[in-house]
């Protein structure tokens, strides 16, 4: 009962943020949860954009991007973890609060297990201590940016054939490997790898080159198809939904283009 009115709370607290944005959370027969409009939008309006709850650059020994904005030039190395690559000292200030915790469990790896560090385990990482930190209450927590919203996220586990839930439950203890201090549970994160592959995003450049991958609860709620109309594009690891044609208040469900992970 407690979980449920908790649920209700946080749910209540999104509906009120959503509606400034003119959209509203409702159930979609066919299709679950779904974004609705609450006002007219006009093709080129942006409807929606999110940080990312947490996200990761493609590459891990070598340089790709700024963890913070996702700059591909003038980046340089953590000197301590020799993973992170920052474009500057606003940006590594930006992230020290997650990347403090993260720099030390990555700085405490044999070379051996930094080794078998990839993109999604290090996106895992960083979104297991990103929800720690909100807990501690280190970072905001915000109705928008919060780890129920992805706890809810949709995982389709029941469709994931044994092969790739073993290979899940591998990734798992790899995560436990990186962040042995933390009482993490298996079979939840095992669970929120099958999440990332049906919600998080590619991050990608203006010429749709790949940058990186990051997660975006709000976002996740839209519904995908083939003849959206919104499209999803990208400002450095900020997610941008824009209305690609008229959008009626109240009339139209939110359906976007299919750019999935």
């Amino acid at each position: 009962m407690a979980s449920d009115s908790n649920e209700m709370a946080w749910m209540e607290d999104l509906q009120n943020a959503l509606a400034a944005r003119g959209l509203t959370v409702a159930s979609i027969p066919g299709k679950g949860r779904g974004l609705v409009a609450t006002r007219d939008f006009s093709p080129g309006d942006v409807i929606i954009f999110q940080e990312p709850y947490a996200s990761a650059p493609n590459k891990v020994s070598s340089s790709s991007s700024c963890d913070a904005c996702f700059a591909t030039k003038n980046v340089r190395k953590c000197s301590a973890c020799q993973v992170a690559w920052y474009c500057g000292n606003a940006c590594q200030r930006s992230e020290w609060k997650l990347h403090q915790l993260e720099c030390k469990a990555l700085y405490s790896l044999s070379e051996e297990r930094r080794k078998m560090l990839t993109p999604t385990i290090r996106l895992m990482v960083r979104l297991i201590l990103r929800k720690q930190l909100q807990c501690e209450k280190v970072i905001r927590t915000t109705a928008e940016d919060n780890y129920d919203l992805v706890s809810t996220l949709e995982a389709h586990i029941s469709s994931i054939n044994e092969n790739q839930l073993v290979l899940y439950a591998q990734m798992a203890n790899l995560v436990k490997l990186v962040l042995p201090s933390l009482d993490i549970d298996l079979k939840e994160i095992t669970h929120t790898f099958s999440k990332l592959s049906c919600n998080a995003h590619t991050i990608c450049d203006a010429e749709l080159r790949s940058l990186g991958t990051g997660l975006y609860p709000v976002i996740s709620i839209i519904n995908h198809s083939c003849v959206p109309n919104s499209v999803l594009v990208f400002e450095n690891r900020v997610a941008i939904v824009r209305a690609t044609e008229p959008i009626a208040k109240g009339v139209n469900k939110l359906h976007r283009n299919c750019s999935n992970y």
